[in-house]
This record gives structure tokens, C-alpha cells and sequence, in this order.
């Protein structure tokens, strides 16, 4: 009897592993856990470690060259020197967007100018002196400016802004004396805070990740008196980035 139970059981066993292998629910891999599964929503509302700005407000910058442009009587000293940018931008609006810029710009002197004067004898005979001046030197432009940028194309963007900034035209007035005359020479443009307004536009160029743009700006400088020669105008030219 005892020969014919252990067959029986032994037959009975396989058939009960048959079934625990056959059954789905039993045999199916164990489910990953929570953090392999996650919820997407819960994934898009993690923060983005890698920005340390908010998504609203972004950097932007732009390298390049600016030169002085008027008046003349103060142009002929500068040659063009670098031009740099650097800011925040938000943009409200698809078409809007608005920054906050700090800006310099070189005016290195590298020049010979001629200046020409007369002078009376004691005969009361004119006298007609010229001189040659040779001069170098560094002059320089630091301002902070507000601008508005409304886009006209899906790629042109129009500029304008008002700013602050302070101007040192590295140029030092010449006073020379031989006893009996004195020469004065005061340059226009004497270094002094300034103000400012520009106007300009921008084209970008959507490749290469950040938003590449040429830039090309004028810009009005004034003193606080309104004497013609104090009127200085610059232009430049910079590629820019933004969108980071």
C-alpha cells in the first residue's frame, strides 16, 4: 500500500507546480518599483536643476565693435575698439520682450591731428602757427541701459532704450605758455556721466542651440549742457546670444 502512496504523491506535487507555473498572475516578473514607474506629471512638475534663473528670465550677451561717429572735431582722435554686452531679457509677449543691459565700449586714441591759430605780434602783425599732435591713449564707455524690443519679423526684432552711463574720452586739455602767449586746447566731450538713448535692430538666426543674432546699434550720448560739440553719437556692430 505504502509502494502505491508515494508514487501518487510524487505525481500529485508536479501537477500542483504545472499549474503555479502556468498561472499569469503568479508567474509574472515583480513590477519595478515607484521610482523606475513614475508618474509623468510628476516627472514634469520636478524642477530643472541645471537653470539657476527662473523660466521666465533668461541671459543674454553680444561681443563686437563700436566706434564714435560724431562730431567730427572729436571722431578723428578714436579708431573702432570693442564692443561688449551682457544682460537679462523676459518676454512678456511673442512679439515683446524686454532687457537689462550692461555695456562697454573701447575708444582707443591712436592719431595726429593738426591744428592751426593765429596769434598777433606787437607790430600788430598776424602770426600763423600750426601744430602737429601726436597722441595715444584709452578712451572708454560704461552704461547700463533699459531697452524695448518689438518684433517686426519671425526673425527682425526693432530696439530702443534709454540708459546711464559715464564717458572718459582719455584726453587731457593742453595748456602751454612761453611766457608772452598761452595755448589753450579743450577738447569737446570732456569725460563726464552721460545720457542715453539707442535705437537699432536685431536679426536672429534660429540654429545652433541659443539664438544667435547680429545687432546693429546707434547711439546718442549727451551732457548735461547742450553745446553742439557735446553731442556724441557711436555706432556698433555685435553678434549676440540669448535664450540660455
Amino acid at each position: 500500500m505504502s509502494r502505491r502512496i508515494v508514487p501518487l504523491a510524487a505525481a500529485t506535487l508536479a501537477l500542483a507546480l504545472t499549474a503555479l507555473a502556468l498561472d499569469p498572475a503568479r508567474a509574472a516578473v515583480p513590477e519595478p518599483a515607484d521610482s523606475a514607474k513614475a508618474d509623468p506629471a510628476k516627472v514634469a512638475a520636478t524642477p530643472d536643476s541645471s537653470r539657476f534663473l527662473p523660466t521666465w528670465l533668461h541671459l543674454h550677451g553680444a561681443a563686437g565693435l563700436g566706434w564714435l561717429a560724431s562730431p567730427v572735431s572729436l571722431r578723428k582722435f578714436y579708431q573702432a575698439g570693442q564692443s561688449y554686452e551682457a544682460g537679462l531679457e523676459v518676454q512678456p509677449r511673442y512679439a515683446l520682450r524686454m532687457r537689462l543691459n550692461a555695456e562697454y565700449l573701447g575708444l582707443p586714441i591712436v592719431t595726429t591731428s593738426t591744428y592751426t591759430f593765429i596769434t598777433m605780434s606787437p607790430g600788430l602783425v598776424p602770426i600763423r602757427d600750426t601744430l602737429h599732435l601726436q597722441t595715444t591713449g584709452q578712451g572708454w564707455l560704461g552704461s547700463g541701459r533699459l531697452e524695448a524690443q518689438l518684433r517686426l519679423t519671425p526673425h527682425v526684432w526693432a530696439v530702443g532704450g534709454i540708459g546711464r552711463g559715464y564717458l572718459d574720452s582719455g584726453l587731457e586739455p593742453i595748456h602751454e605758455s612761453n611766457g608772452t602767449e598761452t595755448l589753450d586746447l579743450d577738447f569737446p566731450g570732456a569725460s563726464s556721466w552721460v545720457w542715453l538713448t539707442t535705437l537699432g535692430g536685431t536679426y536672429e538666426f534660429d540654429f545652433l542651440g541659443p539664438l544667435l543674432s547680429a545687432d546693429v546699434r546707434w547711439t546718442g550720448m549727451h551732457h548735461g549742457e547742450v553745446r553742439p560739440q557735446d553731442r556724441m553719437n557711436s555706432w556698433s556692430i555685435r553678434i549676440g546670444w540669448s535664450g540660455f
